[in-house]
């Protein structure tokens, strides 16, 4: 592709964003232009490129073999202009912005909103936005996000992780439904309700396959709850034994509105941790929120 040298830089964001948003209707919020400024910009770039960028073609808006190329490079050159900018700065003891930070939603509303203030005080040219969600590499890969802090494990080549902390789980219910149900041992989890995020019970198998296979119980009576917080409520006010995150249930155990069950028994454990395209993490903002976040004491999320 031989790009005509006349091609600016306000040219250059418009169709970077394009690519990322995929739509002239996103791109012109995003930029808070007008479709038709989206669409004259992208008429211009590709008449001063000689080469068509853009894949018209079918429903969705896509990019040609060029247009690929051309946003590969927009994404490594914008992300130098950011951290160059970033470096003038700080110079002036100044980091500002916006970062747009992503979180598991239960994560985020437990721990994270818990502990953002001092960082925000500490930086108050900084702005930040939060999005929870269980769904955040994708809106990452596109870069609707900056930032994002997940207990899946994400090897992606573009993607550079940074680890937090060990996620421990464990099983708990109602002192009242305990004693109710009797329940001892792992066996007995056969014959009562069982909280999970799913109707099949996948969310278990992290318990059941910390136990030997002849002690495993068949697990049949399933409530499906799809939110960590609200299978928690259900399991103070008694509807089934649960299996959580033990930073999210801090509260609960120490009230006494859950106990918990075979506590020599180890489930599963996952680990978070921080991930950022590689061509951005070396941005100020970034790394400074990145420090404050590892620097967090694991014994607060149960480690």
């Amino acid at each position: 592709m031989i790009v005509d040298a006349l091609l600016d830089l306000p040219q250059l964001r418009t169709f970077f964003v394009l690519a990322q948003t995929g739509s002239f209707t996103a791109c012109a919020q995003r930029l808070n232009r007008t479709q038709s400024a989206v669409s004259h910009a992208m008429a211009k770039l590709e008449d001063l490129a000689g080469t068509a960028l853009l894949d018209r073609r079918g429903r969705s808006l896509g990019l040609t073999e060029e247009g690929r190329r051309l946003y590969h490079a927009c994404e490594q050159a914008f992300a130098t202009l950011d951290a160059a900018t970033e470096d003038l700065r700080r110079h002036r003891s100044l980091v500002r912005g916006r970062l747009r930070v992503g979180a598991t939603v239960e994560f985020g509303s437990s721990i994270l909103m818990k502990h953002m203030q001092p960082f925000l005080a500490a930086n108050p040219d900084l702005e930040i936005d939060f999005t929870l969600s269980q769904d955040l590499v994708a809106p990452l890969l596109r870069d609707d996000l900056d930032l994002i802090i997940d207990c899946q494990d994400h090897a992606l080549p573009t993607l550079r992780k940074a680890p937090l902390f060990r996620e421990i789980y464990l099983v708990a219910c109602a002192p009242a439904f305990r004693m109710t149900n009797r329940l001892k041992t792992p066996a007995d989890l056969a014959r009562c309700p069982i909280l999970s995020l799913d109707k099949a019970g996948t969310w278990w198998n992290r318990f059941l396959m910390a136990l030997p296979d002849r002690d495993q119980p068949v697990l049949e009576r399933f409530i499906a709850v799809d939110h960590v917080r609200a299978m928690i409520h259900a399991a103070v006010e008694g509807m089934g034994v649960l299996l959580a995150p033990r930073y999210s249930v801090l509260g609960e155990l120490e009230r006494g509105d859950l106990v918990p069950l075979f506590p020599d028994i180890r489930p599963a454990e996952d680990r978070f941790s921080i991930y950022q395209k590689k061509v951005k993490a070396g941005q100020e903002k970034q790394r400074l929120l990145t420090r404050y976040l590892q620097s967090l004491s694991p014994a607060e999320f149960g480690s």
